[in-house]
């Protein structure tokens, strides 16, 4: 329906200047990704090792905009990295890149929650570190979260209406008696 905002999401206003956290073991790569951000005004955290990266991300001293990460990586791959993010809801963009071009592998990615999945060499591609070119990614990020959550808290909602009561559960003018930390509580 034109016009209707009820069930539209709100635009993402990002930053023009991206604080990138990048993951990878070959140091030419992150040289390359570290260069490639400066020249575009973006910060960059380089990180050889996934422990380091998971370091920066529970610390929370850096408010991270982007994760580009190397899917084989010794200890956490890029996979595992995912189940990390979403364990600790850490809503942040992830393109996971790798010389893999398996179909098998960019769908998986894309399922645990990547954003984009960016084939090795990077070399020639300085360009998509543009804002123009990050932004893309982060778009779909922020609406496939907001689309996920939103069905999320959907369920729950209806998880909540469908729970039986049992009559004790009820006051004498038959509303329920809600525990205290209950968001429902009789007032």
């Amino acid at each position: 329906m034109a016009g209707s905002s009820s069930s539209s999401i709100d635009m993402p206003e990002f930053p023009s200047n991206f604080n990138v956290l990048a993951i990878d073991t070959d140091l030419r790569v992150l040289e390359f990704i570290d260069k490639s951000c400066n020249e575009n005004s973006h910060k960059v955290k380089i990180c050889s090792e996934s422990s380091s990266a998971v370091d920066f991300l529970l610390e929370k001293e850096i408010d991270f905009h982007l994760i580009i990460m190397e899917l084989h990586m010794p200890m956490m791959d890029g996979y595992e990295f995912l189940h990390f993010l979403d364990k600790e809801v850490i809503d942040v963009p992830f393109i996971m890149m790798s010389e893999d071009r398996t179909v098998l592998s960019q769908e998986k990615a894309f399922k645990l929650g990547a954003c984009d999945y960016w084939v090795k060499p990077l070399f020639e591609y300085k360009f998509l570190f543009e804002n123009k070119h990050l932004w893309s990614p982060m778009f779909r990020h922020h609406f496939h979260y907001r689309r996920i959550r939103k069905n999320i808290d959907s369920l729950e909602d209806d998880e909540i209406s469908e729970t039986s009561y049992n009559s004790s559960e009820f006051s004498s003018d038959g509303e329920v008696e809600a525990d205290d930390d209950s968001p429902h509580k009789k007032e």
